[in-house]
């Protein structure tokens, strides 16, 4: 965050320095891509650099986006890493020794059968004893078999990233401590402490797929399993403006048609849960002062995106189609106006 401190004489006679945080929502794959085509239209619409601004908070997906950001990666090398064009420079030279960390390891599920008993059945207590405070996905958490699939890959190639050190501009990492189903905001003021790729690892631990991040004797897994933006971690911050890109949301706001088919429809249901407790969380920082312009998915965009989040094959068409959106979105006056801090 900017601070006056050794400020120039007749600073305090200026106007304040302004504020905006960016918040990058959970998703997979799919919301990687979506990042990527979001933030592109922003770049190439506004002008806006991301990497600079002032608190970028991550959850799951969000947080391997906000590691690039971090590390220097621009949002059009953002954009061509993940529609499979040639990259700057600049963002080769930042890839390559994470590249070289992952080595080009798959994601493979480990032998064997699993184990078959709650990951965490104590967080049931831990719900006991503080009523509505454990959400239904960090209860669930707790009560499905721990995934097994390691994130070691992630966290040595974010590590190598960013040097494995924790970026110098406020960057928040969110995930569940699974034993009791409390969120844990990484890089937040007195939070426990742990590299940037711990972090990541453990907002991406999807619970049942992938193995429970330890970090310092305590098990931690995805972020989205207490929200899939955590933008309510915000509130009463006093920022100027708070971008969200949400992609396990839905854009709209008339109630959607279920679409037939159980898979699609449980889809559907589950991205309006996603967007009404979006709306709810955007309510609470709107309610201490601070704007809040969200990006989630068109109808369009979600046809491009599918059923599957984990589906390598549809990052390139899905950041297009993000990128497509956003940019029709960008060219009307009241959204321009809402984002008119990003251009000054």
């Amino acid at each position: 965050m900017q601070s006056t401190a050794g400020a120039p004489a007749g600073a305090a006679d200026r106007e304040p320095a302004r504020r905006v945080a960016l918040v990058l929502g959970a998703g997979g794959v799919a919301g990687i891509a979506f990042h990527a085509g979001v933030l592109a239209a922003m770049s190439e619409s506004l002008g806006w650099d991301p990497r600079r601004v002032d608190l970028t908070v991550g959850t799951s997906a969000g947080s391997v986006t906000a590691s690039g950001l971090r590390a220097g990666l621009s949002a059009g090398d953002i954009y061509a890493r993940t529609c499979g064009q040639a990259l700057s420079p600049e963002g080769a030279a930042l890839l390559a020794a994470s590249d070289a960390a992952v080595g080009g390891r798959a994601i493979r599920r480990p032998e064997g059968r699993p184990r078959l008993v709650p990951a965490a059945p104590g967080v049931v207590w831990a719900a006991g004893r503080r009523p509505g405070r454990v959400r239904p996905g960090a209860l669930m958490a707790g009560l499905i078999p721990a995934g097994r699939i390691p994130t070691t890959a992630i966290a040595e190639g974010v590590d190598a990233l960013d040097g494995g050190a924790w970026p110098e501009r406020a960057t928040w990492v969110c995930a569940v401590r699974l034993h009791d189903g409390r969120l844990v905001v990484f890089g937040r003021p007195g939070a426990p402490p742990a590299t940037m790729g711990q972090a990541v690892a453990a907002s991406c631990a999807i619970p049942g797929f992938f193995a429970p991040v330890e970090i310092d004797g305590v098990r931690y897994v995805d972020g989205g399993a207490h929200s899939t933006t955590n933008l309510g971690a915000l509130s009463g911050m006093g920022l100027d403006l708070v971008v969200v890109s949400a992609p396990m949301a839905r854009a709209g706001s008339r109630p959607p048609l279920l679409p037939p088919g159980f898979p699609a429809a449980l889809g559907a249901v589950g991205r309006e849960l996603n967007r009404l407790q979006l709306g709810v969380e955007a309510r609470r920082v709107r309610a201490r002062g601070t704007p809040v312009v969200a990006f989630s998915p068109t109808p369009r965009d979600r046809a491009v995106m599918g059923l599957n989040p984990m589906d390598e094959s549809r990052r390139a068409p899905i950041a297009e189609q993000a990128r497509q959106s956003a940019l029709r979105r960008l060219e009307r006056p009241e959204v321009r106006d809402q984002l008119a801090l990003l251009t000054d």
